[in-house]
């Protein structure tokens, strides 16, 4: 497991092809996993933005998650974890196409 985090290190492709294998080992559809992967792609270009303008990871960065989930879902984010009947499972993992679009 080391020696694959070394390798990912130096070629990072390499992350997204375990991600990509992992996702299609736990059932997901080849349309779901892309939409994931591009779901991934802008969540980072928002926290990028965000750190940029001076927002503090942590508890902002929750706080605006909370906000644009609220926007689409009108649920905060623990709500929709709850909704989903989540615990320590990752939401977005848990997402349809729709919600991921609409996340």
């Amino acid at each position: 497991m080391g020696a694959e985090r070394i390798d990912e290190t130096i070629d990072p492709e390499l992350t997204i092809d375990r991600a990509l294998a992992t996702y299609l080992k736990k059932g997901y559809s080849r349309a779901w996993i892309n939409q994931r992967l591009q779901a991934i792609q802008v969540r980072k270009e928002l926290t990028d933005e965000w750190e940029n303008r001076g927002v503090k990871q942590g508890g902002e960065y929750a706080i605006l998650t909370d906000e644009i989930t609220k926007a689409w879902a009108g649920l905060n984010t623990r709500q929709y974890k709850n909704l989903k009947g989540l615990k320590k499972e990752n939401l977005r993992d848990n997402m349809s196409m729709l919600e991921l679009t609409l996340n």
